[in-house]
């Protein structure tokens, strides 16, 4: 099978779209937890393989989702990991799929699916009711949701504290070198927001917008420190190397945990998600469809968020979250951030990424 690239870089734009957190609109039911579980109860002695992230994000998988599925239901969960794009139509192509169930960024189902590289998502199996607006197209639904927000030590600003992502411009009133995020997606989001504009008027941004936003750039630039992994932001701060830092939220406690006096802000926070998503051609597709259904349940979905900073995407599911324990989470703040536009970053992707690059050496 040969996929249509084409497709796959044009599908985005189709995509989920602005992250809207409102429950979506009544649509046909899947089937409830106990009729899901009936039908597990069927497949008793069979396996899975489940590709994620590794690290503490799978870590956290494993004991809300993978282990007490497999106990529950005696059916054995293989874990791999790094399922990205490539990856996934290499195996699909090649007509070798040995993933059953990938964990994927949510704006990518739509793409990766329009270019045949995914099983479209059984909604007469999963119940997408109560999932948020956006997060349950055709290929992929929303697992979990996270941010990248900013963080500061505490104990370098005692007295008066940054507010927002337009706080890390403010070399004024909060000296010191920052962490940045090297990556246009986020970025330029919080360049507008320092140069005025309304979260609601970021997107789409348009040329006008774009001139603003590396005009704004060119202002901090010296003050910044750029990263691109995930782990350095937290380990910049936690060293003193950075004051404050954009970071993705469960990253940061880490740190936190361990000691290190910080305070996050969620105004102006860029909010994303996650989505589980089924190889095409994946030899156990059908009992994949039953684990989706299972893990997106009211019931069920919730659990994550006991084991990391990342929220539900079953609007009633957050109501499960212990009080304290939801405190920290995305969801929580969602009407203060900023919902990643990935209908917009399908399209827009690559050539920012070439255009950020010429700023920098710029």
């Amino acid at each position: 099978m040969t996929l249509n690239r084409r497709a796959f870089l044009q599908g985005t734009a189709a995509g989920l779209g602005a992250l809207a957190l409102a429950p979506g609109t009544a649509r046909a039911a899947g089937l409830g937890l106990e009729q899901i579980k009936a039908e597990l109860a069927k497949h008793k002695g069979r396996s899975l393989t489940v590709a994620s992230w590794g690290g503490s994000f799978q870590e956290a998988q494993r004991k809300a989702f993978f282990a007490p599925f497999a106990e529950e239901f005696d059916i054995e969960i293989v874990e791999d990991t790094d399922p990205k794009d490539p990856k996934i139509i290499a195996m699909v192509e090649a007509g070798n799929v040995s993933w059953d169930l990938v964990d994927i960024g949510a704006y990518r189902s739509t793409p990766l699916g329009k270019a045949g590289a995914l099983e479209e998502i059984d909604y007469g199996i999963v119940d997408k009711t109560h999932v948020f607006k956006g997060f349950a197209p055709k290929w992929g639904i929303g697992n979990l949701s996270y941010s990248e927000v900013l963080a500061y030590r505490t104990d370098v600003f005692t007295e008066k504290k940054p507010s927002s992502m337009a706080d890390l411009w403010n070399t004024a009133d909060f000296p010191g070198m920052r962490a940045i995020r090297d990556n246009p997606i986020a970025t330029l989001a919080y360049a507008l927001q320092a140069d005025g504009v309304p979260l609601a008027e970021i997107y789409p941004l348009t040329e006008e917008k774009l001139s603003r936003a590396f005009a704004k750039l060119d202002e901090i630039k010296e003050h910044v420190i750029w990263w691109s992994a995930g782990a350095q932001a937290p380990q910049l701060l936690a060293n003193k190397e950075a004051v404050m830092v954009t970071a993705w939220n469960g990253r940061l406690d880490v740190i936190r945990d361990e000691g290190v006096p910080l305070e996050i802000v969620w105004n102006g926070a860029q909010l994303m998600g996650d989505a589980w998503a089924i190889p095409k051609g994946a030899p156990n597709a059908d009992l994949a469809q039953l684990f989706i259904a299972w893990a997106s349940h009211e019931d069920i979905n919730w659990r994550l968020s006991d084991h990391i900073t990342y929220g539900p995407v079953n609007h009633n599911a957050i109501q499960k979250v212990n009080p304290e324990r939801a405190a920290l989470l995305p969801t929580t703040f969602a009407d203060v951030q900023l919902p990643c536009d990935y209908g917009y970053w399908g399209e827009a992707y690559l050539p920012m990424l070439d255009r950020w690059k010429e700023w920098k050496l710029g």
